[in-house]
């Protein structure tokens, strides 16, 4: 390795390429020393990509070594001074070098001397929970992952707050106690003259910061001006941001130090995010102001609308992971709000005219079926897209995507159109402006029931999807023991606001009649699979075993089917 050093410094990268290409061919190791020079001759002739993927492979071996940020420090300045600065300042933190210290330092005074930068720092707000230890470990976490010359520790404590915390917050120098007001409109409203100018850095008092995690979720939130605010993934399903892989792992330490590195497609646009851990730039803080406390548990769903409402976006950051030491088995639900006081949801569904619990979830699973590589430039059309969380999930998943929606309920269209091209009005009486053959996926979740014409929609959105191209479908099966069980046993059928049995459905289909609607409607079905949700108590398996020997054609899993997930291609 050395002679490939010695010839870069004699700025002979012929040889210092070759040489290095017969060592990876020797050598099943890359690791951050190899990454440097790898780096470098890929700066030297102008291969970005081959000094991107030498740091991110580098950091994976190593994410404390400070070369590897200054020479991403170097990339980004070609195309975002800020991130360039974050770059160098993460530089300077893990830099125990004198002379080097010296060195990136100069190159944090010329860049704000020479592009005017100034980059706010960050005021990390945390709110003492019931656990002590769990805010100590809290903290200490804050300490070891983040510059202190980049951020301020506010402790925003109530007048609930143990006498233990309060104790033991006052004996630590660089933590700032602030005492929270209650505000009739605005909620509990932080006072400090110490943190005026600086992001707002929203911590769970029992979330833990992993390597680099806060250092990519600001990277995060400068990659675009219109970036407002910026989530991290964590161990918990709150919110559905759970780490993708972190179930498995044993360290989730060591999971947060490969999960935080450069990546290909870390961002996916969300309506809002769980509490857990939120960076919101000053500028849109100061515009909306803080959280409204009235609302509860729902204050962040309040806040992500808000932050769409103004202009901006809020940003998923796949590689920023936090650990959450509690969880909150309401906020890990699949389909949330159950257990959320009615008071609080009334409130929320009155202020922005709509359904929350209805309009705001996100689906995974539809999107999961688009079966096309990473950076194909798709043309996607969601009938019924609520808010439009999955049309944000896509662009997350294809980046080089457009999405489009049509929605029938004005509130909620509105919400949507920040996450894609969305037209408000009903499917089965609008006119569609597209040309024909343009959409390679239409998607349809839970929405063919609610039409008074489901197959004549289907028919007329085929003209407009290409040859090839797919529909992706979901349907409550009515024939699923927990509607089924009930009508033979008492003799009832009740509606409701949501599930099989939602009061605004008019039309119900089983597996077979699925199958049969969208054959007619000129498509070809690819699969048909279907979601369980729930198993049957001991008493209903003997009454479904009973039925099952009736049976003659569809097997006894129709009745566990809550609901069908179809993929038909025209």
């Amino acid at each position: 390795m050395k002679q490939i050093q010695d010839a870069i410094m004699e700025g002979n990268y012929k040889l210092a390429d070759d040489q290095l290409q017969d060592y990876m061919r020797n050598s099943a190791k890359y690791d951050d020393s190899l990454a440097i020079l790898d780096a470098a001759v890929g700066s030297h002739y102008g291969d970005r990509l081959r000094v991107w993927e030498a740091v991110r492979k580098g950091l994976m071996y190593n994410c404390r070594n400070y070369e590897l940020y200054v020479t991403l420090g170097d990339y980004y300045l070609q195309d975002n001074s800020l991130q360039s600065y974050l770059c160098y300042e993460n530089a300077l933190f893990y830099c125990s070098d004198p002379d080097d210290r010296l060195l990136i330092q100069s190159i944090l005074t010329g860049l704000q001397q020479n592009y005017g930068i100034f980059m706010a720092k960050t005021a990390i707000v945390i709110r003492p929970g019931a656990s002590l230890e769990h805010m100590k470990l809290c903290v200490e976490s804050i300490r070891m992952t983040t510059p202190g010359s980049a951020r301020k520790i506010v402790a925003a404590v109530e007048p609930h707050t143990n006498k233990e915390s309060l104790e033991w917050l006052g004996k630590q120098e660089d933590i700032k106690i602030v005492k929270t007001e209650r505000e009739k409109s605005a909620g509990y409203k932080v006072e400090c003259s110490d943190i005026e100018g600086m992001d707002i850095f929203l911590l769970a008092g029992d979330a833990l910061l992993t390597e680099n995690a806060l250092f990519w979720l600001r990277m995060g939130l400068y990659e675009k001006e219109k970036h407002g605010m910026a989530g991290c993934v964590l161990n918990v399903r709150e919110n559905q941001q759970m780490a993708s892989g972190v179930v498995d792992t044993p360290d989730v330490f060591a999971f947060g130090e490969k999960n935080n590195i450069p990546q290909y497609y870390p961002y996916e646009e969300r309506l809002y995010f769980s509490g857990t851990a939120l960076l919101i730039k000053r500028f849109v803080w100061d515009q909306l102001g803080p959280l409204d406390q009235s609302l509860g548990k729902l204050k962040y769903e309040d806040y992500g609308l808000r932050v769409l409402s103004a202009g901006y976006q809020n940003i998923l950051c796949k590689n920023s992971f936090v650990m959450r030491l509690e969880r909150d088995p309401v906020l890990e639900q699949y389909i949330g709000y159950v257990q959320v006081p009615c008071a609080e949801l009334d409130q929320l569904n009155e202020k922005w005219g709509f359904r929350a619990e209805y309009y705001l979830g996100i689906r995974q699973d539809l999107p999961g079926l688009i079966a096309e590589p990473k950076e194909k430039a798709l043309n996607i059309l969601e009938i019924g897209c609520g808010c439009g969380a999955m049309m944000g999930y896509i662009r997350g998943m294809f980046p080089n995507a457009r999405t489009y929606g049509v929605e029938l309920i004005p509130e909620v269209a509105l919400i949507a159109a920040h996450l894609g091209e969305v037209l408000c009005g009903d499917i089965e009486k609008m006119e569609l402006p597209w040309e024909e053959e343009y959409f390679d996926y239409v998607i349809m979740g839970d929405v063919l029931e609610h039409l008074m014409n489901p197959e004549e929609v289907l028919r007329k959105l085929r003209k407009y999807l290409k040859t090839g191209g797919h529909i992706i479908i979901s349907m409550p099966n009515v024939k699923h023991y927990s509607v089924l069980l009930p009508l033979l046993r008492w003799d009832v059928f009740p509606y409701g606001d949501s599930g099989i049995l939602d009061r605004t459905h008019v039309k119900m289909y089983t597996g077979t009649e699925i199958h049969k609607l969208v054959l007619r409607s000129g498509y070809k079905i690819e699969t048909l699979g279907y979601h369980s949700y729930s198993k049957p108590t001991e008493q209903e398996q003997q009454m479904l075993d009973i039925l099952e020997s009736f049976l003659d054609g569809p097997s006894k899993e129709s009745f566990l089917a809550y609901q069908y997930i179809l993929k038909a291609v025209k």
